[in-house]
């Protein structure tokens, strides 16, 4: 991408303040400031909307610590639960952002382009996010999207450069930091995938180079790559031909957005358990399982939540579990803060008679820190789908398509 260079704040004119301390402030404001802000005047407008501008004030918002959140709830729920926010139509809103304590702060609609489809996240980064549209739950995703819901800004991504048979069934979404670039990665069969680059706006085909005789499946194409260490993760399973036999195990799938290799990374060794989650721990990749103490479907069972940490990206005899704690009354693992409490969905009033069915109105969203053992109950009505860190930035807003309304 192009070099950087410093705008130019009201040239030709003699200024009060100097130019560099204005532009200082200016990438210290928030977004919906900026916005307005363009209308000052044409260098304002010209400055605000410059990459070296525009890289500033992300890299001011990332040295911040705290760290926002975006839910995503299931489409199913938009008509259940209006919106607070009147001017949002009910069939649009399934979006909001929340502080670190997940008090609400904004609302965002998808764009209307989409908003008739099914949705889900592919991923978040400094405020961009990757969005996957969906005719039903029973198709792959037809359509996706780079969309800032800061910014209202959105890019429709150009069609597949592989076969149009082909379906993808896996799809992530990362930050190339050292050239400040965005790419997203479908992966389409057991040797072939391809990556998309924001600043081509085009799709390249590359190969999945792993151990001969092992083929790569399993693997869930509604589930979130993580994005950790300059690169993605899957879960997936492989099936190695050994002895004229096929033996299957599960592994971590791994994709470097730098040299754009695809890699195969050991799990830790662990008991079979009912639930497992790859996620971000305070910077780390780590893995979650949750094994359930019972089977009795009708009432609800303690579990035993274990958190493996990789203490060294890369090597495998780094996995250490810090923490394994016990939890009761856990419906679903939903997912991991930047401070690294667990998000998980509770039922407050599990029945005690094994005769009586739970009933999900009495179900909500904790918090619950695994090092003190504090719980705190979430003001979030619904089950989400996704929670991910957000952040406002500026990133899509030159010559991009914007929402109207």
């Amino acid at each position: 991408m192009s070099q950087l260079t410093e705008p130019t704040i009201l040239p030709g004119r003699k200024n009060l303040v100097p130019a560099d301390i204005v532009l200082n402030i200016l990438t210290r404001l928030s977004v919906k400031s900026l916005i307005r802000f363009r209308c000052v005047c044409k260098s304002w407008y010209f400055s605000i909307t410059t990459p070296y501008f525009i890289s500033t004030h992300l890299n001011n918002n990332n040295n911040d610590y705290d760290r926002d959140y975006l839910v995503k709830l299931p489409e199913s729920f938009r008509t259940m639960y209006p919106p607070p926010s009147s001017h949002l139509s009910n069939s649009q809103v399934c979006t909001f952002s929340c502080d670190r304590m997940f008090n609400r702060i904004s609302d965002y609609s998808i764009p209307s382009d989409f908003s008739s489809k099914l949705t889900s996240i592919v991923g978040s980064c400094n405020g961009l996010l990757c969005v996957a549209a969906y005719y039903s739950v029973m198709t792959y995703a037809e359509i996706i999207f780079l969309w800032n819901p800061s910014t209202r800004k959105f890019r429709r991504l150009p069609n597949s450069c592989l076969s149009q048979n082909q379906y993808a069934f896996a799809t992530g979404f990362s930050y190339q930091s050292h050239t400040r670039d965005y790419k997203v990665i479908k992966i389409f069969s057991f040797s072939v995938a391809e990556v998309y680059t924001l600043s081509s706006d085009s799709w390249r085909r590359v190969e999945i180079s792993l151990t001969p005789n092992v083929v790569v499946s399993g693997m869930d194409y509604f589930s979130s790559a993580i994005f950790v260490s300059g690169a993605l993760h899957w879960f997936a399973k492989i099936k190695a031909f050994t002895n004229g036999k096929f033996r299957r195990r599960s592994m971590i799938l791994s994709f470097d957005v730098d040299n754009e290799k695809f890699k195969e990374m050991a799990l830790p060794v662990v008991e079979k358990v009912q639930n497992q989650s790859l996620v971000v721990f305070k910077g780390n990749l780590a893995f979650i399982t949750v094994d359930y103490l019972g089977m009795n479907f009708q009432r609800l069972n303690p579990c035993l939540c274990s958190i493996w940490v990789m203490a060294e990206y890369g090597v495998p005899e780094s996995w250490n579990k810090p923490f394994s704690v016990r939890l009761e009354n856990v419906v679903k693992f939903i997912g991991c803060t930047w401070y690294g409490e667990l998000l998980v969905q509770k039922n407050v009033k599990a029945k005690s008679d094994a005769r009586e069915l739970r009933s999900f109105n009495d179900d909500v969203i904790v918090s619950f820190d695994p090092e003190t053992l504090h719980e705190k109950k979430l003001d979030i009505q619904q089950v989400p789908n996704t929670v991910s860190t957000f952040m406002e930035s500026l990133v899509l807003l030159d010559g991009e398509i914007e929402l109207s309304g």
